[in-house]
């Protein structure tokens, strides 16, 4: 079928929105051609699909648009007459010439030397995130300013001896002596890898260096996408400090705070508002630390390092194997793809890969394992295996549904939630369970089970009236309200008004700095039950257990990428529901996000 914008939003490939688009600029641009305008209609499509631009060379196969429509072959114009018709057009700037060329021009669209096409905005974020980590990756700590014997003790004391000729480096040392030696470092590895302790390894030798020299501590500021990974990273940090071998100085000097990327920017309700701190007015900060940066897009990632000084340091921990942000772009995914080139003494970015939470030989290693590699025999052979009873695969029943195992699984899951009898006990009972779903809508949706859930603990209510909530009802935050300090992922808890007993209640959440807040719940605006959550909501938190719900049919939404993130949020089991073939389907199907930043960043 000839790939066109009628034909393509008539069979859901691209939204009314994208046709509009094309279909607007075609008109301010007086461009007519449907080559041109269809381009510009798949470009808008792409972003609202977590790309940064549309590869026009990778559309030869059409992989991309299968998901949507796959009994339809779509014929796409001839590559290279395509390509020579949008340099030709008025919409279009040609990059080749890189980014300067492309800054001089206004064209609302961006077509780069290898055949990507971008929106402009999104190119000038890829060029200005580009520029900016090649010059902290290039402005290497000068020897003079680093104190050799400090740091050598200090790298003994919290990491261990150097490895000596033919035994196994330790990339935990090199990632710290890195990160002392250069202006920007990944750290990336799934959980249990030794990410946090390697970086309170890292702080605590940089305030170290600075107390050596004489100097006052570096001012370090600790960040994460969400409220809930904001405070994750808190107590991690603070669990790790309590062990730290290093002075009382030093650990006095450390950061106990985290807060959100937005909270710390002075970011309004749209990314587009201007934000507080940026390149005019930039962040009190020596050291910057950013966990679960896999979880921010392109857009934030720029005004995060536009905001920041070109002297401090930016440490990135995240996990390149999970879900990549829900809004354009895989930052993460697209820095880690560094040449092996660079000596390990600068090298920017560090993959931890031994587990230090679960032995090698557990089912939930094992399984996260076979997933990344795509392997779902492997995988489905482990849920099988009667031995390895911490992960489980539950097929539908005949006829369809799950029987009553997904509801003894929630009964059991949220039993010691149940115990508990106040806020601050069921709030942190609720992490010992969690419901993980694909969808939102639908029978394995988040929707769904959280009624199911509700209905059998007990903790119903009607959402429209929130006053009616029963006390030991968790609700979480579902937007960022700013006058209200409240960000996407906050989780509270229903309970009865301390001022005003079994007549009121109140909304129970933990302060920043971990003491008791009270909020009415009529001042909740997005608010939705948590028992149950998007695997996308879920990432930057951890539970002893896990239920996957993946749905009954196979949907372009599940991935590999979906699987890995749900199972590794538990620390000691997980249970899926699924049928085999959606399960394998979702291993072996991997998301690759178009985008230029890898080139930009590490090319030539």
């Amino acid at each position: 079928m000839i790939a066109d914008l009628r034909g393509l939003r008539s069979r859901g490939v691209i939204s009314a929105l994208d046709d509009h688009f094309a279909r607007t600029l075609g008109r301010l641009g007086e461009e007519a051609r449907p080559e041109v305008l269809l381009a510009a209609g798949l470009a808008s499509r792409n972003v609202g699909e977590g790309h940064v631009c549309l590869d026009i060379r990778g559309l030869a196969d059409g992989d991309a648009f299968l998901s949507e429509t796959p009994e339809v072959q779509w014929e796409w114009p001839e590559t290279e007459a395509w390509l020579s018709l949008l340099e030709a057009s008025a919409l279009v700037h040609p990059a080749a010439g890189g980014a300067a060329s492309a800054a001089a021009s206004h064209a609302p669209l961006v077509l780069d030397g290898q055949g990507r096409l971008y929106l402009r905005r999104y190119w000038d974020d890829q060029q200005t995130l580009a520029r900016d980590l090649r010059q902290r990756i290039g402005a290497e700590t000068g020897p003079e300013s680093i104190d050799e014997a400090v740091l050598a003790d200090g790298l003994e004391r919290f990491f261990g001896p150097a490895a000596g000729p033919g035994e196994e480096t330790n990339p935990q040392r090199e990632a710290a002596e890195s990160a002392l030696r250069s202006r920007f470092l990944v750290i990336s590895g799934g959980p249990g890898t030794g990410k946090t302790f390697t970086v309170v390894g890292i702080l605590a030798l940089l305030i170290e260096q600075a107390l050596a020299a004489g100097q006052a501590p570096p001012r370090i500021r600790m960040v994460a996408p969400t409220g809930k990974a904001a405070a994750h990273l808190q107590a991690s940090v603070q669990r790790q400090l309590a062990s730290l071998d290093c002075s009382s100085e030093v650990r006095d000097a450390m950061p106990l705070a985290a807060s959100t990327i937005h909270r710390c920017l002075g970011l309004g309700p749209r990314l587009g508002r201007r934000p507080r701190y940026g390149a005019e007015n930039p962040l009190e900060v020596d050291v910057l630390l950013v966990d679960e940066a896999s979880m921010v897009d392109l857009a934030l990632m720029t005004r995060l390092t536009e905001a920041l000084p070109g002297a401090a340091r930016l440490v990135l921990l995240g996990d390149r194997d999970q879900l990549a942000s829900v809004e354009a772009g895989a930052v993460l995914g697209d820095i880690g793809r560094q040449p092996h080139a660079a000596s390990s003494a600068t090298r920017a970015v560090v993959h931890l890969t031994r587990n230090y939470r679960f032995e090698a030989e557990s089912g939930i290693a094992e399984l996260t394992r076979s997933i990344n590699e795509g392997d779902s025999q492997a995988a489905l052979a482990l849920l099988d295996d009667a031995e390895r009873p911490e992960i489980r695969l539950v097929e539908p029943a005949v006829g369809g549904g799950w029987g009553n195992a997904l509801a003894e699984a929630i009964a059991a899951g949220y039993a010691p939630f149940q115990a508990e009898t106040g806020p601050e006990g069921q709030l942190a009972a609720l992490d010992n369970f969690r419901i993980l779903c694909a969808h939102r809508r639908g029978e394995g949706g988040v929707e769904a089970l959280n009624a199911l859930a509700e209905r059998l603990l007990g903790l119903g209510g009607n959402p429209d009236r929130p006053e009616t909530l029963p006390p030991g009802r968790p609700v979480g935050i579902a937007r960022n309200d700013y006058e209200l300090e409240l960000y996407n992922g906050d989780v509270g808890i229903v309970a009865d008004d301390p001022d005003n007993p079994g007549r009121a209640v109140r909304v129970f959440f933990r302060a920043q700095g971990g003491g008791p807040r009270w909020l009415s719940p009529l001042s909740l605006g997005a608010a939705e039950t948590v028992f149950a959550t998007t695997v996308h909501k879920s990432q930057g938190s951890e539970f002893k257990a896990v239920a996957l719900v993946l749905p009954r049919e196979k949907s372009p939404i599940l991935s590999r990428e979906l699987v890995y993130t749900a199972i590794s949020r538990a620390r000691q089991s997980a249970v899926i529901f699924a049928s085999r073939d959606v399960l394998a389907e979702a291993i072996e199907r991997r998301i690759q996000r178009s985008s230029g930043l890898s080139d930009a960043l590490w090319g030539e």
